[in-house]
């Protein structure tokens, strides 16, 4: 497989097609751009015909807190190493451009963790609780 990973922010078009892609519903443009003008920091696996394939997206205040987001890979490349590739370079330029004791954190899925947890995430509970609310 060859593929290339850079540190650029994808078109509102391929981060809409990759969800789909990757099975995740269906999001309007302009939430699309909105998600990716307000993103700090964005990684992006590409196959050799330049196509958008896997990203992920770091979001936070810039300072304090990050959160990794939107790691999506398309389901044809799923299980060989994508996620982790992600996780990984996300971490090494939030490493250089984050003050110390900065915190990262991340939302999951149950199969989820087992990744975070390779890459050194621990779960809050019991010293802490995540909560979340839709609108």
């Amino acid at each position: 497989m060859n593929i290339h990973i850079t540190k650029d922010f994808p078109l509102s078009k391929e981060y809409m097609d990759l969800k789909l892609d990757a099975g995740l519903p269906e999001m309007e443009e302009a939430v699309a751009k909105t998600a990716l003008t307000h993103s700090l920091l964005c990684v992006l696996i590409r196959d050799e015909n330049d196509r958008l394939i896997g990203m992920g997206r770091v979001i936070g205040d810039g300072a304090f807190y990050f959160q990794l987001a939107d790691i999506i890979v398309s389901i044809p490349y799923r299980d060989h190493g994508i996620e982790e590739m992600l996780v990984s370079e996300l971490l090494k330029h939030l490493g250089k451009i984050a003050p110390s004791g900065t915190e990262v954190t991340v939302i999951t899925d149950v199969p989820g963790i087992k990744l975070y947890q390779n890459a050194g995430f621990k779960l809050l509970y019991p010293e802490r609780y995540g909560m979340a609310r839709s609108l």
